[in-house]
């Protein structure tokens, strides 16, 4: 149970902490910045464990249940800001529901916005402290019987090209072999200072050889342009996977949920600080975009609610936005239950 506790646990709260804090750090600066007043700022949700009181009236504390976190604005009748308060008289100046679209839709962006920033930093620092991972196209791996082994590709060979066309790194090998619709490939290659080519065949796109991976560290400039391709790539990965698993091409298995997370969060720690810092920024890069998902209780919900108000030029009547909302929740906890299911027959199996 101790090592359970050290080993998962404690990880996976950390973890978690850190990357609520960021995204409801995020609402509460835009919050701030547009003149609304927030009463609480919570890590955890239900009772509180301990917290104190700052200057402008906003109480910050820690929750008994550590799963997410919240920040509650002046006039919100909820921690999810779905409704105004109307039993309470409030000043409408402080009140988030009395801002424009424009600005509740700022602190409502905010969040999502947080994780991204959060993301791109944590990877910043990454590639300029520890080094980007670059798989050279030099041969660590011959794998035995395979179309790379019968043709005579040997440990140490260097690919230069493939089909006429330039190699530049392990990456650019698999674009390469992957689209080409020939079920040979013509191998340009040097061995021992030696250049020479050869033919091998292709089988389901691949020929059996793996790549030196070396580490790269980069300069700030390198990092910069690196990390936010390295964002675009993760997001548009990201969202392929959830349209094949929304379209059935593919399954959902890879779907996970808490005890999934409490799991890798073990694992990476484990690993050492890159690997946690990684993990990280993978977690929040995914918190970030599923809270823009335009359905209700989310973040993207509550800007699609806006989007609407934008066009029909009022709000939407408060029993529609009850019913709205209760739909979103009924969707949000049907998906944690099904990850969860994922999680408990994996771990079964």
């Amino acid at each position: 149970m101790l090592e359970l506790l050290i080993n998962t646990i404690i990880p996976f709260l950390f973890i978690l902490t850190v990357l609520v804090f960021v995204h409801e750090l995020g609402h509460y600066i835009a919050a701030i910045k547009n003149g609304v007043k927030v009463e609480v700022f919570s890590i955890g949700f239900g009772k509180e464990l301990f917290g104190y009181t700052d200057k402008s009236g906003t109480r910050w504390k820690f929750s008994l249940v550590p799963l997410g976190g919240y920040v509650k604005m002046y006039g919100d009748a909820d921690a999810a800001s779905s409704k105004k308060n109307e039993k309470v008289k409030t000043d409408d100046k402080f009140s988030f529901h009395n801002k424009s679209i424009a600005q509740r839709s700022t602190i409502l962006f905010a969040g999502p916005a947080a994780n991204f920033i959060f993301s791109f930093f944590v990877l910043v620092f990454i590639n300029c402290y520890f080094g980007f991972s670059v798989t050279k196209p030099i041969i660590s791996e011959v794998e035995l019987n395979s179309p790379a082994y019968d043709a005579g590709l040997k440990e140490g060979d260097i690919i230069l090209e493939v089909n006429d066309k330039k190699v530049e790194d392990f990456s650019s090998l698999r674009d390469i072999i992957g689209s080409s619709n020939s079920d040979t490939l013509k191998i340009l290659y040097s061995r021992n200072s030696k250049i020479d080519y050869l033919e091998t065949k292709v089988i389901n796109k691949k020929i059996g050889i793996r790549g030196t991976v070396e580490s790269m560290k980069l300069n700030i400039i390198e990092s910069i342009l690196k990390s936010a391709y390295q964002i675009f790539y993760f997001v548009k990965v990201t969202l392929i996977g959830i349209y094949e698993m929304i379209s059935g091409s593919r399954g959902t298995e890879d779907l996970g949920g808490p005890i999934r997370i409490a799991e890798l969060s073990g694992d990476f720690w484990s690993k050492g600080v890159q690997s946690t810092l990684w993990f990280m920024m993978i977690i929040s890069l995914n918190l970030g975009l599923i809270n823009l998902f335009p359905i209700p209780m989310l973040d993207g919900g509550h800007l699609l609610l806006n989007f609407i108000e934008y066009l029909k030029g009022s709000p939407l009547k408060q029993k529609s936005l009850e019913i709205i909302h209760s739909i979103g929740l009924f969707l949000l906890l049907s998906l944690m239950v099904f990850a969860t299911y994922n999680d408990v027959l994996r771990i079964i199996r």
